[in-house]
């Protein structure tokens, strides 16, 4: 058994109090959105949702986002702070989490201009009439009665939470939502007694506040959530957040303070991506907690336990938000808590799941933990132990091998290269995306401690599978690129002329080394997964002129609208020049000549000393189609690419769902797709 060590002197796992209720460690879930709800709200998802990261050990549940007003409402997805029929979901919420001692706080939210009409095609409501950047449409401008009623539901809806027997609210006022808008010297216009300097800009915060506590008594907490700073010119600057901060800790009313950063214009700056530092905002909250009496809470990039421990000794925070490491690991706290940190699955930062899943408009998930918003789905319960044999050791052979072992079976996983991680170990490389292999790290360090038989440099051939004594066969032997240039943008054209030119490579072969790349490198991206604005960035970062040739509307479109900032300020600061819209028609000794989607445009960039094609993959189906042709009579298994090249979150839905035939007395975990499984 692991021994706490350290941990248990902590200040991590210290109590903290607040008001009259005390939590049991300084690790708090800070609030997010999970699309969990149905018709605005609880389900037995969200529920043991949130159940799993309270009895995980998290001292602080706050929930997020419950909308406070039906008129800015973004979705049924989304909880509906008053909802008629909402009531008992709320009390079976707060007595999931409150089993867990775990303290029970919702975020009280109201979208303003980065709300969505779509549902409920009433205009967006702000301070001023001023579009916002990622939405794009003009909001109306709150007259003062809409005001008053915008006040009254924030009290409404406190008060149907702590009814419900929640411990207290969150006033969000950060992030660049609405009252955030009325915050910001860009956003506000307006020249009534809500507009003009700080003081009058937060009027409506202090209104709002006082409302809210008037609604629930004295006892329940109040916690404001405010940015630092908006981090774009002419915004909130760390000046005027002081400002905020001491006018709210003087009213006496609020218990603490939750300090964020940014808006729309860098969104999503307040979920920052793998590409950014560890703990972002902390040295902002440390300024605003040398103004303030109460305590201070910080999240973004807060995942392990030196992080969490070193903002809280250096006097940055009193409280961490570990919000996507607990999406990842709910169990973070109590493994921290008990010295056993190795066990903790990490966080890669990568946003897909969490983030990008929501902006797309589905459910919360996790690229590395695929339970995460499916607590619901039953394990299977396995009878029989089997031996099974994994082929492939990237990260679908990995995690595939690591779920079969946590059940019991005896499992041998055979790896061609001299390490693990495939493909994904490439993409590890470069900087930006190093947290990539943290993953495999704890892959291959959970696989040894569950005894699971690792093999590197060992080629499975279908002779060598056909003569091993694994009773069933799991292939995750992924894919590879393609070689020839195709593109859907002209089907007709099977091949590129001048694919198998010398100076013509793939993106593995970049990664690993093996390219000979020249000074100037053209980028050919039609992939769906990031290869070619990694390699652009890899290469552009070692001092290559690289062009980024798209047959798209814009490069990175993987990234989709939530690392999308990110991606494209790294990729300008490696100098790569990007042409959408168009792609080669022909490589030559020295130039390749290009042409228009649309359009009859033509053109020939000169120079041009290598080119990396990013066409997409091809599953590795060659051992699986032999061994069916030989009659394997073992069961066959594919995961992974190797089963259809996709993203690397399917490749772990497929390995952590996978059903051993013969092991299980009923069925286990559905292999449906995501969307497929959802009501």
């Amino acid at each position: 058994m692991a021994r706490p060590g350290p941990v248990a002197a902590s200040r991590l796992f210290s109590p903290l109090r607040l008001r009259e209720h005390e939590l049991p460690n300084r690790i708090v879930n800070t609030p997010h959105g999970t699309h969990l709800a149905r018709d605005g709200v609880p389900t037995p998802e969200q529920i043991a949702y949130y159940e799993a990261r309270a009895a995980g050990g998290a001292g602080m549940i706050v929930v997020g986002n419950w909308a406070v007003w039906r008129r800015t409402w973004t979705s049924p997805l989304v909880n509906l702070a008053t909802h008629p029929n909402a009531h008992d979901g709320h009390v079976a919420l707060a007595a999931a989490v409150h089993r867990h001692g775990a303290v029970l706080v919702g975020q009280l939210h109201d979208s303003g201009r980065q709300g969505n009409s779509a549902w409920h095609r009433g205009p967006l409501l702000a301070p001023s009439a001023i579009a916002d950047p990622v939405v794009g449409e003009v909001p109306k401008e709150l007259e003062t009665h809409e005001i008053a009623e915008m006040v009254r539901s924030y009290a409404e809806s406190a008060a149907a939470l702590c009814s419900a027997g929640w411990d207290g609210v969150e006033i969000f006022a950060a992030q660049g939502y609405a009252l955030s808008q009325f915050l910001s010297p860009q956003n506000n216009l307006r020249d009534d007694r809500y507009g003009g300097p700080v003081r009058d800009r937060l009027r409506v915060v202090l209104d709002v506040l006082d409302a809210v506590r008037d609604a629930i008594g004295p006892g329940p907490l109040v916690g404001v959530r405010i940015n630092a700073t908006d981090l774009v010119a002419g915004g909130l600057d760390p000046s005027a957040a002081a400002e905020v901060a001491t006018a709210l800790d003087g009213t006496g009313s609020v218990d603490y303070l939750s300090v964020s950063a940014g808006s729309n214009e860098n969104y999503p700056a307040w979920i920052a991506d793998m590409g950014h530092p560890v703990a972002p905002f902390a040295e902002y909250a440390a300024a605003l907690r040398a103004r303030i009496s109460m305590p201070v809470l910080v999240a973004t990039r807060i995942k392990t336990f030196a992080a969490a421990e070193g903002v809280l000794a250096s006097g940055q925070a009193d409280l961490v938000g570990m919000t996507r490491a607990l999406i990842a690991d709910p169990d973070l706290p109590r493994k921290l808590r008990t010295g056993r940190e190795a066990e903790v699955r990490p966080c890669i930062g990568c946003n897909q799941g969490c983030l990008g899943r929501i902006a797309a408009g589905g459910a919360l998930s996790c690229t590395v933990n695929p339970r995460a918003g499916k607590e619901t789905l039953p394990v299977p319960a396995v009878r029989h132990r089997r031996d099974v044999l994994v082929v492939g050791g990237g990260p679908a052979g990995l995690q595939a091998a690591v779920t079969l072992a946590e059940r019991g079976h005896a499992v041998s996983l055979w790896e061609r290269e001299p390490r693990f991680g495939g493909q994904l170990a490439l993409a590890a490389s470069v900087s930006s995306r190093r947290e990539l292999g943290s993953i495999l790290v704890w892959l291959e360090e959970r696989a040894t401690a569950l005894g699971v038989r690792l093999h590197r440099g060992r080629e499975a051939t279908a002779r060598e599978i056909r003569e091993h004594e694994a009773e069933v066969i799991v292939l995750a032997v992924g894919s590879e690129p393609v070689r020839t240039g195709y593109t859907s943008a002209f089907p007709a054209r099977r091949a590129l002329p001048g694919h198998d030119l010398p100076q013509v490579w793939t993106v593995p072969e970049v990664l690993s080394g093996a390219a000979g790349v020249e000074s100037r490198v053209l980028v050919l991206d039609d992939d769906p997964h990031g290869q070619a604005t990694t390699a652009a960035e890899y290469l552009g970062a070692r001092g290559r002129q690289v062009d980024l040739v798209t047959r798209r509307f814009a490069a990175g479109t993987w990234a989709g609208p939530v690392n999308a900032h990110p991606l494209h300020t790294r990729l300008a600061d490696a100098g790569v020049e990007i042409t959408t819209l168009a792609w080669a028609e022909r490589i030559g000794d020295g130039f390749v000549d290009l042409a228009a989607v649309y359009g009859d445009r033509r053109w020939r960039l000169e120079g041009v000393g290598s080119v990396v094609l990013a066409t997409g993959n091809r599953a590795r189906t060659e051992v699986y189609e032999e061994l069916v042709a030989s009659g394997e009579p073992r069961p066959l298994i594919r995961i992974g690419d190797c089963l259809a090249p996709r993203r690397l979150d399917h490749a772990f839905w497929d390995a952590t769902t996978l059903d051993v035939p013969g092991a299980v007395s009923r069925p286990g975990c559905p292999t449906v797709p995501d969307d497929q499984a959802e009501p």
